[in-house]
């Protein structure tokens, strides 16, 4: 890695960009020895078409117009590593659009104004969203980050040349469908969520395409006709690696209490008050649910 070319990107999006609340989301599921963050650049290991790479990119300033990121990689995978970078970001988000849609609603609204800037971060593969949904099932976030942490490591290939702490590339399809569903030791969880996560890699591997290949709709019956894969986690890769604007996870626990702490009684589980930006709607309950807490 160390020997790969780094090239200064500027990855452009429509302002403002709450860069606070993008990296505390980043931060909360970094996966250990694929991603690393501080508190001026967030970086992560890539499979990129000629061979590994990594993104560096640094956390906006207020105000800014542009990510500001570098790429070590083969050239010729420069478009493939900065859409990445982008889908992460979600910088082909319209702030003004998603105010327009859910600012005037009667309890998120003032939340929506207050922070126009709130994105749906994204994905740097479909596969790896779909793990980590598959991973996060009934756990609580820190957990997950560990399984899913464990599962890279054991897993994923590792680089030639460690960069820094970053070790691994998240482990592919094939890489995952070889694992025996019964192997308690590499698979430290739950059997049926060791058969969800290998019913998943093997569909994945044959040709289950999470990046874009197929209709959100499809992708998402497919997902449901796998063993141990319901709509939370079906809702989780339509927002995540399909870029679906109109996502909900209406039985995630903390979705729900913080709706119901704001409206003062239970919400639609689909949240149908918020189409078509149920995404943008569940991301500031989380971001508002996170600043409680903290």
């Amino acid at each position: 890695m160390g020997r790969m070319p780094s090239t200064t990107v500027a990855l452009p999006f429509t302002p403002p960009l709450d860069g606070d609340a993008l990296w505390d989301y980043l931060a909360a599921r970094i996966i250990v020895g694929v991603e690393e963050i501080d508190a001026a650049s967030y970086r992560r290991t890539l499979a990129l078409p000629h061979g590994p790479g990594v993104i560096t990119i640094a956390r906006p300033a207020p105000g800014a117009a542009a990510l500001t990121m570098e790429v070590a990689a083969h050239p010729a995978d420069l478009g493939a590593a900065t859409g990445a970078a982008g889908r992460i970001a979600d910088v082909g988000a319209d702030p003004a659009a998603i105010v327009a849609g859910l600012g005037e609603h009667p309890w998120l609204g003032p939340l929506v104004r207050a922070r126009p800037g709130v994105r749906a971060p994204g994905q740097a593969g479909g596969f790896e969203i779909a793990v980590r949904a598959v991973l996060g099932q009934q756990v609580s976030l820190a957990a997950a980050c560990t399984h899913t942490s464990r599962l890279a490591r054991t897993i994923g290939t590792p680089l030639a040349a460690p960069d820094g702490a970053l070790t691994h590339l998240f482990p592919t399809p094939a890489q995952l469908a070889r694992v025996d569903p019964d192997d308690g030791e590499t698979l430290a969880m739950p059997a049926g969520r060791r058969r969800a996560l290998i019913a998943l890699a093997r569909a994945a591997a044959d040709g289950l395409d999470l990046d874009g290949g197929l209709d959100a709709d499809e992708a998402e019956r497919r997902l449901l006709a796998l063993p141990g894969i319901g709509p939370w986690t079906t809702q989780y890769v339509r927002m995540r690696a399909l870029g679906d604007p109109d996502a909900y996870c209406g039985t995630d626990l903390v979705l729900r209490r913080a709706a119901e702490r704001l409206g003062g009684a239970p919400v639609d589980p689909i949240g149908t008050e918020f189409s078509p930006w149920r995404t943008y709607a569940a991301h500031h309950l989380w971001r508002h649910a996170q600043l409680e807490a903290a």
